[in-house]
């Protein structure tokens, strides 16, 4: 009997896993939004390691096998290398940027309003069988070739992990974008925005971009998971032990106000081509949620170029400088 897979999991087990252990049951913490009740709950129940991040026959059971033989076995040992902190050679990095490029339109979120797209177009659904892409795809290297910078949470704060994974600030193809990926409740991976153009001596080639850590300042992970809030879909997982009220306040007041806009459906290299594009997207989003969304959305993260704080420069602060900047005005002890 042939292999049928119903629980599609858009969001890899393997990478949820770091939000549960033994010591909470392996299980996670859970909010969600009722369509019901129309309101964020916090649940009661908690979820169990491979009961989050999946939606019943969201793919087909070919694309299924192929996310699990060509991607996600491969994918799942370079996300212990980066959060390791192993440097990933060309090839490996290219492969990461596959896994964020699927990542980021393989969920129900983006595949909702994408289909809603085919449905005025002639319901052609057959994008689905091409959503893997290869490890080689051009646009694999808008990930790859940009700096990446792991932050690293201050020991009092956390990461959330949301049903729309990868949060970016813009399209792929535009330098100044941004994009986000938690991979544990301490560590946030970044592919930081790109330098347009940089002057190099003749014959000199462009430096291999850097994979390094950043420690963050406390009260900084805040910063990012307010925004991760709002770019839910329906549902989010936080580690039991990092549950608190302010983690609950913050998620029922603030989850899913402005989901994640799905810039893969579009490109866009200047922020007036894109401005053209999040409008028509929108007015995609508004039609296929039926909610009024805003034509215009802040994102206080772009762009990012992961050197910031040896500027003295911190963009996740209530303050916008670090903490050892406060010091030497003497602002803070």
């Amino acid at each position: 009997m042939s292999k049928n897979t119903q629980k599609n999991h858009f969001s890899p087990v393997f990478a949820n896993k770091y939000w549960t252990n033994e010591e909470a049951g392996w299980k996670y913490k859970y909010y969600y939004f009722c369509e019901h009740r129309q309101c964020v709950i916090d649940s009661n129940k908690d979820k169990g390691k491979t009961a989050w991040g999946y939606e019943l026959n969201l793919y087909s059971q070919e694309l299924e096998d192929r996310l699990d033989r060509e991607l996600e076995n491969e994918s799942s040992i370079l996300y212990e290398k980066i959060i390791k902190g192993v440097a990933l050679t060309a090839d490996e990095r290219m492969k990461w940027g596959q896994f964020i490029v699927t990542q980021a339109i393989r969920t129900p979120s983006f595949l909702k309003y994408r289909d809603y797209v085919e449905n005025l177009n002639g319901e052609d659904y057959s994008y689905k069988d091409t959503i893997l892409g290869c490890a080689g795809c051009e646009e694999n290297k808008y990930i790859a070739a940009r700096n990446w910078v792991i932050l690293k949470a201050h020991e009092d704060d956390l990461f959330i992990r949301t049903d729309n994974p990868v949060y970016m600030t813009g399209f792929l193809n535009n330098p100044t974008t941004t994009i986000f990926y938690p991979l544990t409740p301490e560590l946030c991976f970044v592919a930081c925005s790109a330098v347009e153009t940089i002057l190099l001596p003749k014959g000199m080639e462009l430096p291999f971009p850097k994979q390094v850590f950043l420690q963050l300042e406390k009260g900084d992970a805040w910063s990012i998971n307010f925004e991760l809030l709002k770019s839910t879909s329906s549902s989010i997982i936080v580690a039991k032990k990092d549950n608190s009220p302010a983690v609950s306040h913050m998620t029922l007041q603030t989850l899913g106000v402005f989901p994640q806009i799905p810039f893969m459906l579009s490109s866009a290299n200047n922020y007036y081509s894109g401005a053209l594009e999040i409008e028509s997207i929108t007015k995609i989003m508004s039609a296929a949620d039926k909610v009024d969304y805003p034509s215009y959305r802040e994102y206080p993260f772009n762009p990012f170029y992961g050197i910031e704080f040896s500027e003295g420069i911190n963009p996740f602060s209530v303050f916008g400088v670090t903490d050892e900047q406060l010091r030497k005005q003497g602002l803070i002890e």
